[in-house]
């Protein structure tokens, strides 16, 4: 786990690594893709999927934890990064921009 000073990247939030399945979709189609949310910080996400998309895309994200003791996540994404190492896998960067409503409180 990363801890505030020991990176050398500094961020304005730390990320904690969350290796978590996910499903997404870009915002104003139907299609829900799965991947898996690789870290996750207070302002954005990494996650890893077979969906190849492109920067500036609008996602909408979902994640169930596995354990009901957490919330789940439900936010709208920017995406800000690319990356492909393997063919036919994507590592995306996403940007929160809004969180969608727990329907708790």
């Amino acid at each position: 786990m990363l801890f505030r000073g020991d990176y050398s990247e500094k961020r304005d939030f730390s990320r904690m690594a969350v290796e978590c399945p996910m499903t997404f979709c870009i915002q104003g189609e139907t299609a829900l893709h799965q991947g898996t949310a690789k870290d996750l910080s207070a302002s954005g996400l990494s996650v890893v999927c077979r969906q190849e998309v492109s920067e500036g895309t609008i996602l909408e994200v979902n994640i169930q934890p596995e354990k009901a003791i957490v919330p789940p996540l439900q936010a709208t994404c920017e995406v800000v990064r690319v990356t492909s190492s393997v063919p036919g896998e994507y590592e995306l960067g996403l940007k929160i921009t809004a969180f969608a409503p727990t329907g708790e409180g």
